[in-house]
């Protein structure tokens, strides 16, 4: 009887491990095609992992982009934007940066 414990403890320590160890290499496997921006597969899609990992908000340092168009800002440019009221809850509206916004234009009033 203490032979079939110890044999069912073995096999399921075994399916453990293995199942531990794919999850290490797929990990791994996901890190590298980050570094090098090769496409992943995952599933039927395929994913292109340098913007996934563009995307991904844990990543830091990482440089300040305008969203509009799209230039590299410094910590001391800022952008521009104003709060709006509406019905379901305040919304930021961004209007760009120093290299794209320009208050005094007539194609940024939105009066």
């Amino acid at each position: 009887m203490n032979l079939l414990f110890y044999l069912v403890g073995l096999v399921i320590g075994a399916a453990v491990f293995f199942y531990v160890l794919s999850l290490f290499h797929s990990g791994s496997d996901a890190l590298a095609s980050r570094r090098t921006g090769k496409k992943v597969k995952s599933g039927n899609m395929e994913i292109d992992a340098a913007s996934l990992a563009m995307r991904s908000p844990q990543i830091y340092p990482r440089e300040r982009v305008c969203p509009l168009c799209r230039a590299v800002l410094t910590k001391y440019e800022v952008l521009y934007a104003s709060r709006h009221e509406t019905p379901e809850g305040a919304r930021i509206l961004i209007h760009g940066c120093r290299y794209c916004y320009r208050p005094g234009d007539e194609k940024n009033q939105q009066e």
